[in-house]
């Protein structure tokens, strides 16, 4: 017999039909959100079914979104490796044939040597080509800046405009592999620099920053707490943590005393106050003693320069705190150069690429306005503040033959490229650094072959014919060598023994740097000048007077004297200058040149092996990285599948679960739908 549910005792129709069809709803949402599961994959359809596990997922999903990121970095970090090994092969087999072709015309005739020059030619061609070359980055040699071509053809030499340094990118532990080459990496130098050898020492202004200061300690400056006192009253502080500049401080300081100063009624600073003098701190105390100190584990106060090991005071007799050692930056005020000794600045000489510009450094306000005067006109050279911020180099871009050299020489009376420390033949110079860096070679030691003593007679360099036919004799040694001041200060010496042995006034001749063209100067006196020139010839088969440019000398005006060949012209030392060279000496049916540039071939297939070693193992590590990254993207890929995937037999079995509870939800549904008062009564 049929009856109503016990639970709807009495309840009208409507009530039970709202009934079955909520359960009805229940059943169909249920089984639409498997049906949605099923259809997707997914267990989480949205973040509100589990919100843990969905932050999970999340962080899942960006790890390995930031992994496929990486590993398509690696697929192209994997092909411009490939491309930059492939470049640096051909530019081995390139020096091979070039280092084929020196050796094999050492003992040819001037007819097969003028044809080799011309494979030569063809040589430098390639190799343009090779370091011009693209790779899915840009161009492989083209450093950090790899958008535009890093070498171009320059008035007959190759110059490097590209960006030193490389290329790096987001490639997980191997981010420090380069994906391009920059100068110097490969293919040898593609500049070199004149390291400016004068400490410019700036002075400090309120504008400089903290950061671009060495500090009394040759260390920064450290940042924190100051601690003062005066005359043995109360301990007072400064908190200097937020200074960024040299202004900061000594705006904090002041203010820190001034309310000391109200604090504990006393007078302590004078009208000077804390101030900046020179390249440092000054602190005016017209009467008793100001004493600076660091808490405990700071330095704070002696990186300053007004805190000591040992405590001082300053007062009325000890105003000046230590050298801050300022760098150089490129805003710094010329006004601010020490360096400069109070001399402004005029103009310098700059020979490079073929081209010499006189260049009026004159109306310079900053260290920028130097550089941007320097590098203007398309000169090919460029100025960098050196590392150690005290000085500034001069880079040049151009590889090509001695007429390429770069040199930056002075104008009569002006020794403004001297003071800048650029001048590239000057007393300062070394020595070793003439003749492209192979220096001057001298004979020295050699001895009498019957007495076993060293004779000076065999060990003599050159010697030196004044107007008059005087003779003077020069013996160096390599101590003599060390840099043109050196040299010049023995041939002087050497000189003057001589002239005083033969009772003539040292006046009759000195060596000297010349004062305008770069070159070192054999004068005599005028009376001797009357008789004729000065003249220079080597002995004992000694390269010296030839390697210091005395062999293709310039007679000054009115026979007073000569001037060497600039030999301390700089020049890039790059696979470039080393083809040209070959190619030159080929033309020119030079043994000696061809065996020289052969020697330097070889340097620059040391580098190229070694570069291509670097390159190997970059590879390398790019290939573990690739499977380190493939392997964490497959494990990340699983522990999401457990934490968001459907598990497909439950949600099967769930879902065969609901279609039967559906099936009797509509079946009992549609049985008390029928039933009526005489069921309820009978």
């Amino acid at each position: 017999m049929s009856a109503f549910p016990t639970s709807f005792s009495r309840a009208p129709s409507n009530l039970l039909t709202m009934q079955n069809l909520r359960n009805i709803n229940l059943t169909n949402v249920a089984m639409g959100r498997i049906n949605e599961q099923l259809a997707s994959g997914l267990d989480l359809l949205r973040p509100s079914d589990d919100p843990v596990r969905s932050a999970a997922v999340s962080t899942l999903d960006a790890r390995i979104e930031a992994t496929n990121q990486i590993l398509k970095n690696l697929n192209f970090a994997g092909s411009t490796s490939g491309t930059l090994d492939q470049a640096l092969s051909d530019a081995k087999s390139l020096i091979d044939e070039a280092m084929s072709i020196a050796s094999g015309q050492i003992n040819s005739d001037p007819e097969t040597r003028e044809s080799q020059a011309v494979i030569i030619d063809s040589l430098i061609d390639s190799l343009y080509s090779i370091v011009n070359q693209d790779s899915l980055v840009g161009h492989i040699f083209g450093g950090s800046a790899p958008g535009r071509q890093p070498v171009i053809f320059d008035r007959g030499a190759y110059r490097f405009v590209g960006e030193i340094g490389s290329l790096t990118a987001a490639l997980g532990s191997a981010s420090d592999v380069p994906l391009t080459l920059g100068a110097g990496a490969a293919l040898g130098e593609l500049s070199e620099r004149i390291e400016g050898v004068m400490d410019l020492d700036p002075d400090l202004t309120p504008d400089t920053l903290l950061s671009d200061l060495n500090g009394a300690t040759d260390s920064g400056i450290d940042l924190g707490t100051l601690q003062f006192s005066f005359s043995g009253g109360p301990t007072g502080s400064v908190d200097l943590s937020a200074a960024k500049t040299v202004g900061d401080v000594v705006d904090a300081i002041n203010s820190a005393i001034q309310q000391y100063e109200v604090d504990n009624s006393v007078s302590v600073l004078g009208p000077g106050a804390v101030s900046i003098n020179g390249s440092g701190l000054s602190v005016d105390v017209p009467s008793g003693d100001l004493t600076f100190s660091d808490v405990t584990g700071a330095s704070v106060g002696e990186s300053l320069g007004i805190a000591f090991a040992t405590p001082t005071a300053f007062n009325a007799g000890n105003t000046q705190g230590s050298d801050l050692d300022p760098k150089l930056t490129w805003t710094t005020p010329v006004s601010a150069f020490n360096g400069l000794g109070g001399t402004p600045l005029g103009s310098i000489v700059v020979t490079n690429n073929a081209s010499r510009r006189t260049i009026d450094l004159s109306g310079a306000q900053t260290l920028a306005d130097i550089r941007s005067l320097i590098e203007s006109g398309d000169s090919g050279v460029r100025v960098v503040i050196d590392d150690s911020g005290q000085s500034i180099n001069v880079v040049t871009e151009s590889a090509g033959t001695s007429a390429h050299a770069l040199s930056i020489s002075q104008v009569t009376g002006d020794n403004t490229a001297e003071l800048l420390g650029i001048r590239t033949l000057a007393s300062y110079t070394r020595v070793s650094d003439f003749n492209d860096g192979r220096g001057v070679d001298v004979v020295s030691g050699r001895t009498d072959p019957t007495t076993g003593l060293v004779d000076p007679a065999l060990n003599t360099d050159f010697e030196i014919t004044l107007g008059d036919g005087f003779v003077i004799s020069i013996d160096l040694s390599p101590s003599d060598l060390a840099t043109v001041g050196t040299l010049i200060t023995a041939i002087n010496g050497q000189a003057d023994a001589q002239l005083a042995a033969a009772s003539r006034p040292t006046s009759d001749f000195d060596a000297s740097v010349s004062t305008t063209d770069n070159g070192i100067e054999f004068q005599q006196s005028a009376a001797l000048a009357l008789g004729g020139g000065v003249s220079v010839r080597p002995l004992n088969n000694s390269t010296a007077a030839e390697q210091l440019g005395l062999m293709n000398a310039k007679n000054l005006s009115g026979n007073v004297g000569i001037r060497s060949e600039d030999r301390a012209t700089i020049r890039v030392d790059n696979l470039f200058s080393h083809l040209l060279d070959l190619s030159e000496a080929l033309k020119a049916d030079d043994t000696f040149g061809i065996e020289l540039a052969a020697e330097r071939l070889g340097l620059s297939q040391d580098r190229l092996i070694q570069a291509r070693s670097r390159v190997g193992g970059y590879t390398q590590r790019l290939d573990n990285e690739v499977r380190r990254q493939e392997d964490r993207i497959v494990f990340d890929e699983a522990v999401r599948s457990q934490l968001r995937d459907l598990d497909y037999a439950a949600a099967s079995t769930e879902f065969a679960r609901l279609q039967l509870q559906l099936q009797a939800g509509l079946s009992v549904a549609a049985q008390t739908q029928q039933l009526t008062l005489l069921d309820f009564l009978g």
